[in-house]
């Protein structure tokens, strides 16, 4: 993202400095969310950043003069025109004129509507945008992963650009999880009986409306197609809160579930292809019940006595810097210092170092333990920052990074910008997210953004596959051939 900060504004920052990787493009991938409309899943169908458009100067000095009005007013001023600078002056005579001469009715939410979109579609990069405190609300739980739906992300076109609905990912701690959907599994049907199921392989036009109809609780069922052979999994939406952190060794597998998601359980399946002394952890988000959820695993780790890590960044689009802070402390191998840096925001003007919690490394691991690393092209913000830092701090070696191909692409997505929420007044409640600083690695100084961590780095890639767990166990025996 660009600094974009704006210091006309009596603004306060919210203190969230939260990575956020939500773009304006339309996205490949589909996810049911809260409100029933398909929400973004945090993935491109081209992982590079999309450039800003260019804007009219006009279009600027507009969505300055509107910001300035809104805090005058917030203020409790009285502006006159006299008190206004030129463009303040053009915009209130042209919303006079278009109000009192323009053949239709134009009412002030319609006219501020419009340049609010301008600012978030033309004028801000596509992690920042002006939110209303509904909206800022909305995201805050979102990120906090308190959801209502059955908890899956589909991928809604095949290769060809047919439609499909494959299970992408199924979320941690969600209705889909509990009714035993997979990654993989194809929805080809789905009805409120056994009896009446419609077949169907389309999102949009199919599944989305018949499940914005469905009532919180209300049963229905999916058919599935896996490994060639259909069935009916029953299902409903639900109230959830979705765990970032999963465990699994060679013997055992743990989850999290409960109402706070932070109740390890024994559930899904060992992961056999592990050596016995090697552990593997998914981390889905910095953000919820993630830092919470590491530490209870590490503790796992340290009490099966394992040396060796596999840690899965897949997917993993980033969240709070605070989160970042807290699971850094495992990986700075070669620091003495009790609180290393995890990463630094290089403002422009200014530089921040921003520290791990502690330094544990020597708690859960010894200099000849290994810690090997799964990625893709949505590995983002945050991701990136915490391969740095095991990088830096020599945790991690490029050839201990496997970087899954996703249509044809194997990369790290390539975010290295931090974001801000901003509040513009008290009172209104309105919201500004800005893009702040340019992030860099704690020792080497490295930027990553709009490059990643690529295969001529010398990281090991793994093909695609959407078989079961064929790519995971694929990309481990890679890492220990």
């Amino acid at each position: 993202m660009d600094e974009n900060k704006n210091n006309d504004l009596d603004i306060n920052d919210t203190g969230d400095g939260f990575f956020d990787d939500v773009t304006k493009e339309e996205p490949t991938y589909k996810e049911e969310n809260t409100d029933g409309k398909q929400g973004e899943s945090n993935r491109e169908k081209t992982p590079a950043p999309t450039p800003k458009k260019k804007v009219w100067k006009r279009i600027v000095a507009v969505a300055a003069a509107v910001s300035a009005v809104f805090f005058a007013f917030s203020c409790g001023v009285t502006v006159t025109q006299r008190d206004m600078d030129d463009e303040m002056r053009t915009l209130m005579n042209i919303k006079n004129t278009i109000q009192k001469e323009y053949y239709q009715n134009i009412t002030d939410e319609e006219f501020y509507s419009v340049i609010f979109d301008a600012i978030n579609n033309d004028l801000l990069d596509d992690y920042s945008e002006y939110m209303t405190y509904e909206e800022y609300l909305a995201m805050t739980e979102s990120l906090a992963g308190k959801r209502s739906g059955i908890g899956v992300a589909f991928s809604v076109a095949d290769a060809y650009g047919n439609p499909q609905m494959m299970v992408y990912r199924v979320l941690e701690n969600s209705p889909a999880e509990q009714a035993g959907l997979r990654y993989g599994d194809l929805i080809v049907g789905f009805g409120k009986s056994e009896t009446d199921i419609k077949e169907s392989v389309d999102f949009n036009n199919g599944f989305q409306p018949f499940l914005n109809a469905m009532g919180d609780n209300e049963p229905f069922y999916l058919k599935i197609m896996r490994d060639g052979e259909t069935s009916l999994v029953q299902i409903s939406k639900e109230y959830y809160v979705e765990s970032y952190v999963s465990y699994r060794t060679n013997k055992t597998s743990y989850g999290f579930t409960g109402d706070t998601a932070l109740e390890m359980t024994e559930k899904g399946n060992a992961l056999t292809c592990l050596p016995d002394d090697t552990a593997y952890i998914r981390l889905t988000q910095f953000t919820g019940n993630a830092a919470d959820g590491f530490a209870l695993v590490m503790e796992q780790f340290k009490k099966d006595e394992m040396t060796n890590l596999v840690l899965d960044l897949r997917e993993n689009g980033g969240g709070y810097l605070e989160y970042l802070q807290d699971i850094a402390q495992y990986f700075c191998k070669e620091s003495d210092h009790a609180r290393p840096a995890a990463v630094i925001a290089d403002y422009g003007e200014k530089r921040e170092v921003y520290r791990a919690a502690g330094n544990r490394y020597y708690d859960y691991f010894t200099d000849e333990s290994r810690i090997m690393v799964l990625a893709d092209c949505y590995t983002a913000s945050a991701s990136e920052c915490l391969i740095g830092c095991m990088v830096d701090y020599g945790a991690v070696a490029y050839e201990d990074i496997c970087l899954s191909e996703r249509n044809g692409v194997a990369k790290t997505f390539g975010k290295g910008i931090m974001q801000a929420t901003f509040y513009v007044d008290k009172s209104m409640k309105d919201f500004l997210k800005l893009t702040t600083a340019e992030l860099r690695w704690p020792v080497s100084e490295e930027s990553i953004h709009a490059r990643g961590v690529l295969p001529q780095d010398g990281t090991l890639t793994v093909a695609e596959s959407h078989v079961g767990e064929e790519e995971l166990q694929n990309a481990i025996a890679l890492l220990f051939q």
